[in-house]
């Protein structure tokens, strides 16, 4: 709910009132209050109540992804799984047992029961261990750091990495301070970057500070606009969000942030490309491989989702009295789940085109990959929802 603020409401409610009125709002999960990522209603989905074993239940839509086996000591089988096509009685769904972020385990599926056509309600709560749970039940995880990794490599420079969460305080004045040190540190280390992550979380609710916090984030804010105006130490600033629509508009003018980079997922010669790499990354020879036969196999998957199909190919040509594993093998272990895109088509579209503009004309953002290859004859139309990236020049 607003910060400041605790009241039970129903999630049909919630989102009406995301809709309604402007703020930052929280809900209360296992780890305590967390910021509300994205909130996503799918309209008229068949919709299952899964039963675990220990009397957790899921509500969700046919297309709701979770991780399932139908053999728990076999990791090669782990996979995504829609809803409606767990087998009750023999799938386990991995749950959350503890505080930990690996303190996991299965559960089995004692009934799968339809509860008809319904809209669904999707709310993303950003955890703190990047991993997301619907009722203690494991789903998706995405992550988008690695762009900045690879920049202070290329730049040879360190990366410092901005926690907005940790800049605020319970005291008075501390996180005013806070932000004052963050910028002092900054620039003794210059030449650096400077990372924000999720910037759109650290600094929401700027618009209902002065009724929320008594101001406290709008002074934080505004010491951290001033510095990055005038600032002339070379600090490179470098943000990633979610949903840049809830970043203020004044944080991302021209002069201190001078670019918005479109991350798309990658097209038929960057999945070869991706593929190549991550051969190389698990000791194998590319040139064994047909690159070009799984990146046809792999539209509309992210590099983490191609990475797990080569990884699950792996693992079974291990298993089978520890052969080489083929291009076969990967092509087979890819087609076995689903990429995030297939549950998320209609936002990730609509990041897209805000992003591009509509058939890629008047967008508001300049697009970092290249664009659809010609030798691509998989449907490849869509971004990665971690896909605002925003820079301020040296």
């Amino acid at each position: 709910m607003r910060k400041g603020e605790e009241q039970e409401i129903t999630i049909k409610e919630f989102f009406t009132l995301c809709e309604e009125e402007n703020g930052t709002y929280q809900i209360e999960t296992p780890d305590g209050w967390r910021d509300i990522g994205s909130l996503v209603q799918k309209r008229n989905k068949e919709c299952y109540n899964l039963v675990l074993e220990n009397g957790q239940e899921l509500g969700c839509s046919s297309d709701h992804y979770v991780w399932a086996t139908a053999d728990v000591s076999n990791p090669i089988i782990y996979m995504w799984k829609k809803s409606e096509d767990i087998d009750v009685q023999a799938d386990s769904i991995l749950v959350k047992l503890g505080d930990e972020a690996w303190d996991t385990g299965w559960q089995k599926v004692v009934a799968k029961e339809y509860i008809g056509v319904k809209d669904t309600f999707d709310l993303e709560v950003k955890g703190p261990n990047h991993r997301y749970y619907s009722n203690n039940i494991v789903s998706h995880n995405t992550g988008k750091s690695m762009i900045c990794d690879a920049l202070s490599s290329y730049w040879e420079m360190p990366l410092l990495r901005l926690d907005m969460g940790s800049v605020f305080g319970s005291h008075i004045g501390e996180s005013e301070n806070n932000m004052r040190k963050v910028i002092q540190t900054a620039d003794a280390i210059a030449p650096c970057l400077l990372w924000a992550d999720e910037i759109e979380k650290g600094i929401g609710g700027v618009q209902s500070s002065n009724v929320t916090d008594g101001g406290v984030t709008n002074r934080v804010f505004g010491t951290l606009l001033t510095w990055m105006q005038e600032k002339e130490s070379p600090v490179f600033i470098i943000c990633t969000a979610n949903d840049v629509l809830q970043i203020p508009p004044e944080f991302m003018r021209a002069g201190r942030f001078d670019e918005i980079f479109f991350l798309d997922l990658p097209d038929f010669d960057q999945r070869c490309e991706v593929i190549e790499c991550i051969l190389i990354k698990k000791n194998r020879d590319p040139s064994d491989f047909d690159s070009e036969t799984i990146a046809r196999s792999c539209g509309n998957y992210s590099p983490a989702e191609i990475e797990k199909g080569i990884n699950n190919g792996l693992f079974v040509a291990y298993a089978d009295n520890k052969r080489a594993v083929t291009t076969e093998d990967i092509v087979s272990e890819i087609s076995r789940f689903q990429p995030l895109y297939t549950s998320r088509r209609e936002e990730i579209e609509a990041i897209r085109e805000w992003a591009l503009g509509e058939d890629g004309v008047g967008g508001r953002a300049v697009l970092a990959n290249s664009s659809i290859s010609k030798n691509d004859s998989s449907i490849q139309v869509v971004p990665s929802r971690n896909l605002d990236l925003s820079e301020d020049d040296l």
